[in-house]
């Protein structure tokens, strides 16, 4: 009788941790700057399985790398699972106290966390570890180079400047990022988010130079978000063009959530702000919490 009852609590226990999924998507990933919790998407099998086999692999090591940890924190992103992988970078800290890696990527994903406060200090840590360095180029999980971390840290501090609305300190970060962009697509967005604190820092006259330095002919992909946002602040597209208003913002996907935040800036920037409301809070009604533009449309709901 006892074996039987341990078997059905077990089986119980069992179909509970399925329902569940481990209890990563019931418990909050975060919380929004409103108080609202944040829960992970739900990952498909074929996913976690590769990411699951990657992370055997590289942590079946005896001694992890810095880029290890690196590697196993991208894996657990693509899993949806921010928090573990901000604790990922945190172990690897204490092994490698001076990776300005790794204060970056945990900085990253300390924004996607609403914990500012933390990923400004990681942010101006990795600062300092990478002052007066070479240039020391970031690869994706592939190899392909994307852009230095000179630049990538401080594009990451305007970022988290914006978010604080601490738009001068932005602007200071961004202009610094954008001298050190080297990859056209990453020289486009940051020149779209250098545009808006400008903009949000009453320095119009730098704003409209700005724009001058991303013509139609720029050769960047034309088809990413900050290209065609870009476009419609030079005066060359038109709001209805980059996005359909009629799509319930839940089925936005974070292409769509960036085209949106470009449309709800520049309603702002004209003078409509009842319109770039609007925006803005179907902006927090897409399920891309994680995503940057989210973020700062959320910032300006909580205004």
């Amino acid at each position: 009788m006892k074996n039987t009852n341990r078997i059905s609590l077990l089986c119980m226990l069992l179909l509970l941790i399925s329902l569940i999924g481990y209890g990563q998507y019931r418990i909050p990933q975060a919380y929004s700057f409103s108080g609202k919790p944040l829960f992970s998407k739900i990952v498909d099998v074929k996913t976690t399985e590769k990411c699951d086999s990657i992370m055997y692999v590289i942590q079946s090591k005896e001694n992890l790398s810095e880029d290890d940890f690196i590697e196993v924190g991208r894996q657990l992103v693509k899993k949806a699972r921010y928090r573990e992988a901000v604790a990922n970078f945190s172990e690897g800290l204490v092994r490698f106290p001076n990776s300005f890696k790794l204060f970056l990527y945990r900085g990253h994903y300390c924004l996607s966390l609403r914990k500012l406060d933390r990923s400004l200090n990681d942010l101006l840590k990795a600062k300092e570890l990478i002052k007066n360095q070479p240039d020391s180029w970031e690869e994706d999980a592939v190899g392909k180079r994307t852009d230095t971390y000179q630049h990538l840290i401080e594009y990451h501090l305007g970022l988290c400047y914006f978010l604080r609305r601490n738009y001068a300190e932005a602007v200071s970060a961004f202009e610094t990022s954008l001298k050190e962009a080297h990859e056209p697509n990453e020289i486009v967005k940051t020149s779209d988010w250098l545009y808006n604190a400008y903009m949000r820092d009453g320095r119009s006259r730098e704003a409209e130079k700005l724009l001058t330095t991303i013509t139609p002919e720029f050769k960047s992909d034309h088809k990413r978000p900050y290209f065609v946002k870009i476009m419609l602040y030079k005066g060359l597209s038109k709001p209805n063009e980059l996005i359909d208003e009629t799509e319930p913002p839940t089925q936005w996907n974070i292409q769509q959530v960036a085209l949106a935040l470009g449309v709800a800036n520049w309603y702002t920037f004209q003078g409509d702000s009842k319109k770039a409301k609007e925006l803005f809070s179907k902006i927090i009604q897409s399920n891309e919490w994680t995503a940057l533009p989210y973020l700062a449309a959320e910032v300006q709901m909580v205004e």
